[in-house]
């Protein structure tokens, strides 16, 4: 019995102990080292990035615009000229488009720097294996090292190509968001900010325990993918010592425990974004009512970093801002514990 696969999937029903992954700064620089042969496409990436988020703050501040400048002179007039409006729209349009193209071109872009990455770390890693004793081997499942090159490198490959690039996009745009809405209104950025801090609370527990269960499941694999070799390669003498119950009821075990983690991984992660979807919601409400009361009370003058009072054309932007600040922080979360969980 291989001891990474015993250490993996323990024979009792004692519970692993939870364990919040941890981001080591070593690995982290060890795996920036490898951008340094793809420079200019990660400058281009980071180019497009920046270019997508401010098209899509800008098209949120465009909404105060259109409500003050276009759309309020045209109502009760008998004979509206909505060739304006039709232009200020066109402009949104462009605004929107050119945030589309931004967020094609830098996915394609990291799509092949994560693909060209992943063949040096390979190369490195075979070339590395090559220089082994011969007791690793022997201390080590054939399963167990395979699964360093297709499960643990797919890890990377999502890290690099979907996690990193969303963690920045979502960095820039909480950024961008939040000097957006204190030019607005300060009292309701506030507001925001004290429902984000308990949002991210319930984030870090859930988060927490869905990275440890994925720790769990991705050793898990590596563990199965061993025994399994181990019990192929050894088919010849289990069939000869009648072996074959015992190594079923052995692998019925370790099935189990892969399942018991992965199960509990999807669960975790799964209910995440419903869950913070539907507090942005909650959240986009309040805000809606408390912005609505301010304007109708009219007691409680805006401080923002505008001057402007407060009114429709602030309140209408602010909600849209409002969603594009917490799917973000969710978003950076989740990546976050996906980009640990990686390393």
């Amino acid at each position: 019995m291989n001891p990474r696969w015993k250490e993996a999937f323990p024979m009792n029903d004692k519970k692993a102990p939870m364990r919040r992954p941890s981001l080591d700064m070593k690995t982290v620089k060890r795996l920036l080292s490898y951008f340094k042969n793809y420079r200019i496409s990660m400058v281009f990436v980071l180019l497009c990035i920046v270019l997508g988020t401010v098209a899509s703050v800008a098209s949120s501040l465009f909404i105060k615009t259109l409500i003050d400048d276009y759309i309020t002179p045209l109502v009760g007039v008998q004979n509206p000229d909505f060739l304006p409006l039709i232009g200020a729209l066109a402009v949104m349009a462009t605004v929107y488009v050119i945030g589309i193209f931004s967020s094609l071109f830098y996915n394609r872009t990291m799509a092949k720097v994560s693909q060209n990455i992943l063949k040096d770390i390979r190369f490195e890693m075979f070339r590395h294996m090559q220089r082994l004793p011969i007791k690793y081997f022997d201390t080590h499942s054939h399963g167990d090292v395979m699964s360093y090159y297709t499960n643990d490198a797919d890890a990377l490959r999502q890290m690099l190509s979907q996690s990193i690039p969303q963690v920045i996009q979502s960095v820039l745009t909480i950024t961008f968001v939040f000097v957006s809405m204190l030019i607005q209104s300060v009292w309701l950025t506030v507001f925001v900010l004290v429902f984000t801090f308990f949002m991210m609370k319930l984030l870090g527990v859930i988060t927490g325990k869905s990275g440890h269960f994925f720790m769990e499941a991705q050793r898990s694999i590596a563990g199965m993918n061993g025994y399994i070799e181990e019990m192929i390669n050894g088919q010849k003498v289990i069939k000869v010592f009648c072996h074959e119950e015992k190594a079923n009821s052995q692998f019925n075990v370790i099935n189990q425990n892969l399942r018991k983690a992965a199960t509990n991984a999807h669960t975790y992660a799964s209910i995440l974004m419903p869950i913070m979807g539907n507090i942005g919601n909650i959240l986009y409400v309040m805000v809606a009512f408390v912005g609505g009361l301010l304007i109708v009370s009219g007691n409680v003058s805006n401080v923002s970093l505008s001057g402007q009072a407060m009114g429709i054309a602030v309140v209408v932007p602010f909600l849209n801002m409002t969603r594009q600040f917490t799917n973000n922080v969710s978003q950076l979360s989740q990546q976050i514990n996906s980009i640990v969980m990686a390393m």
